[in-house]
């Protein structure tokens, strides 16, 4: 590692701050190109330079002028709730990547970030090329695979998926879930208990890093998902519970939760704010565990306990 030139897209936002910090203590040389500035601990960490991925022009002078020896491509619109136009980064963006890379960085390794989304729940056992994108954002995500399986067949590259990953930095979860149990305000239905696959951002970058790392013929034209063990969602949410409140989380009975999601729908079409709707709902209950296991195989589980991952999580929300 200590000899890799690793440029990443997307190297300001969660996962990619993470990933640096992790590069950077095994010696790479690094470039961060994203649209937005670092914060002053990851912009010590590597030069940054202010790059939209959609500029074939700018980013193909910076492949140039860095020589690269892999790419991990993070940058991508990630919001659920946008459209059409804004996840051209996701689709439009990685053809722009290949195309700088194919011409000049041939030799080098490109990993792209997608999604678990690609595959919605109760889809598991799909191929690697069969998709049921959950949303449009899955959608994007499905179709930047397909792109890269297209135009990428000349390349060294691999398809990592993440999965719901969590720690700290993640500010949208820290605002939403990890918010409304601190304060007391979240109920998990007692029934059912679904299967849902977490990520502790420490173990996916552990992974990236295997990815890196490992024989080419271990990783050529593979697709991974990166996380934990898929678990139950109650024993994910009383994880934190216990560190935030010193407690389990509270309970609730299906049906009232069902007659709130209902009520929540009147809400939304008069667009009134309401913490739960029948989408939401949907979410909390659905079964969503991919197939970790051929990943843990090959890349391995990384070297964080949960417990010490959630410890992180909690101190970091509190200092801020």
């Amino acid at each position: 590692m200590n000899m890799r030139r690793v440029l990443v897209t997307g190297g300001s936002g969660f996962i990619g701050a993470h990933l640096l910090e992790v590069l950077a203590a095994r010696g790479a040389v690094l470039m961060n190109v994203d649209i937005a500035r670092p914060s002053e601990t990851v912009g010590a960490l590597a030069e940054w330079r202010e790059l939209d991925i959609l500029d074939q022009q700018s980013l193909s002078d910076t492949i140039r002028t860095f020589e690269p020896t892999a790419v991990v491509n993070l940058a991508a619109e990630t919001r659920i709730g946008a459209h059409g136009l804004a996840f051209e980064a996701n689709s439009i963006g990685l053809s722009r990547i290949i195309e700088a890379v194919k011409q000049y960085a041939p030799d080098a390794h490109l990993v792209h970030t997608s999604t678990q989304l690609v595959i919605g729940p109760g889809s598991e056992g799909l191929g690697p090329r069969q998709y049921d994108p959950y949303g449009p954002y899955g959608l994007s995500k499905a179709q930047s695979e397909e792109i890269l399986w297209n135009e990428g067949s000349s390349l060294l590259w691999t398809i990592v998926r993440p999965t719901t990953v969590w720690g700290p930095g993640n500010m949208a979860m820290a605002r939403g879930i990890l918010r409304f149990i601190a304060n007391g305000l979240y109920s998990h239905p007692s029934d059912p208990d679904p299967r849902r696959s977490y990520g502790y951002v420490g173990n996916v970058v552990d992974q990236l890093v295997s990815v890196l790392e490992l024989p080419r013929e271990a990783i050529r034209a593979r697709v991974f998902y990166v996380g934990d063990e898929p678990e139950l969602s109650s024993a994910w949410v009383d994880r934190f519970s216990r560190a935030l409140r010193g407690r389990l989380a509270r309970r609730i009975d299906a049906r009232i939760l069902k007659a709130a999601a209902a009520a929540g729908d009147v809400c939304q079409t008069l667009r009134l704010p309401s913490p739960i709707n029948s989408g939401r709902l949907e979410r909390m209950t659905a079964d969503y565990a991919v197939p970790m296991l051929p990943s843990l195989q090959v890349l391995g589980a990384g070297g964080h306990d949960l417990d010490e991952g959630v410890a992180r999580t909690v101190a970091w929300m509190r200092r801020r």
